[in-house]
């Protein structure tokens, strides 16, 4: 293995101006008077509405707050992926173990380093968002059943540099040298590796299995000598077309606006173009027909409102991918384990079940 490269940042700090400061408190009141008018409309709500009264609020709030705020002030906002990792590893008194990646990456270690299955994780956020705090919680704890049921597996969560400053396909690039690190540098066998991620992340899932099919021309190709052990995609987001009806049945369901997708996907793709990589649902089916993993889960809840453009994706290409898994958990919205997580809320949801289960079978 070759010696470990000194840290470098991947997202620095913000800076924001007195303008975008001033900004903050006006989104603030905006946030307030949305969380009022919720209140009140939550109370005669029709069917197309959220299950409960306060998931009402706290989407129509959570909608309001993704799609009002600048990227510039989401990174102020939050921490970097890096420094929910370290608050992660402190709260759990655990000793952080990061690695600098290639083309200015990191991957954050979960779990036991030298464990025989690795899982490489890819967070979501619109290619905008850094890893809350939430997604180290809710994996470490699930990592913590799939070890006590005898799975010997790890965690390695990708830090990939965010949007503005870095556009398609920077974070694929960063998605397959994760990749790289773990079956090279640590030498694992394909089939004791898995990959996933959430939503952004599932669309670099979906991506780096392309680039091992077929190599984008400007990321470094990674031969394997057989097919990874799984991979998974919660929520991919696999299409930027506009034109899905759960975009507007959903969209008082779910706390994910599309006017949010829209802007951070203009925002990830550049001045680049669609292509395979970007946009799964774009590709053939036969671009599918030697796909490098032994399996695929593909899962979201009915309340997401991508659960139309990911149903026709999985229709698409079921027929060329035999060990697909495909499962749709009624009732929850995007990406509900991580985002209930956040909220507070630990109960297992049906999603995070979805995948504990698939990954106690797919193991070896």
């Amino acid at each position: 293995m070759a010696a470990e490269k000194a840290l470098v940042p991947v997202n620095p700090p913000v800076k924001l101006t007195v303008q975008e400061k001033l900004d903050l408190l006006r989104a603030g009141i905006g946030l307030l008077a949305t969380g009022i008018a919720a209140a009140i409309t939550g109370l005669v709500r029709q069917q197309d509405g959220a299950r409960s009264y306060r998931t009402h609020i706290r989407h129509a709030v959570v909608r309001r707050f993704l799609w009002r705020m600048s990227i510039r002030q989401l990174h102020f906002i939050y921490p970097s992926t890096a420094q929910n990792y370290e608050t992660f590893s402190k709260k759990r008194r655990l000793k952080p173990d990061t690695v600098q990646l290639e083309h200015g990456a990191q991957g954050h270690w979960v779990g036991k380093k030298d464990a025989k299955n690795v899982v490489v994780y890819f967070h979501g956020g619109g290619f905008a968002l850094p890893a809350y705090l939430a997604y180290f919680q809710l994996y470490a704890d699930m990592l913590k059943k799939l070890n006590a049921a005898g799975k010997d597996v790890v965690f390695f969560f990708l830090s990939y540099t965010l949007t503005p400053e870095g556009v398609y396909p920077t974070q694929l690039r960063q998605a397959v040298e994760a990749l790289r690190y773990i079956i090279v540098e640590t030498g694992r066998e394909p089939q004791n590796v898995f990959i996933g991620g959430d939503s952004a992340g599932g669309n670099l899932t979906m991506g780096v299995l392309s680039h091992l099919s077929h190599p984008h021309e400007a990321i470094k190709p990674l031969e394997l000598s057989g097919p990874l052990g799984g991979a998974f995609t919660m929520a991919p987001w696999v299409s930027m077309d506009k034109d899905y009806l759960s975009y507007t049945s959903n969209a008082k369901r779910d706390y994910l606006s599309m006017k949010s997708g829209e802007y951070w996907g203009k925002v990830y793709v550049g001045d680049g173009k669609l292509d395979n990589y970007i946009q799964a649902s774009q590709a053939p089916v036969e671009w599918w027909k030697d796909v490098k993993t032994k399996a695929l889960l593909v899962f979201l809840g009915g309340d997401d409102v991508l659960v139309d453009a990911v149903g026709q994706f999985v229709d698409k290409i079921k027929s060329a991918i035999p060990n697909l898994t495909y499962v749709v958990c009624e009732g929850e919205p995007h990406v509900g384990p991580i985002f209930n997580r956040i909220m507070g809320i630990k109960k297992e949801t049906g999603m995070g079940s979805t995948l504990r289960l698939w990954l106690m079978e797919k193991l070896p």
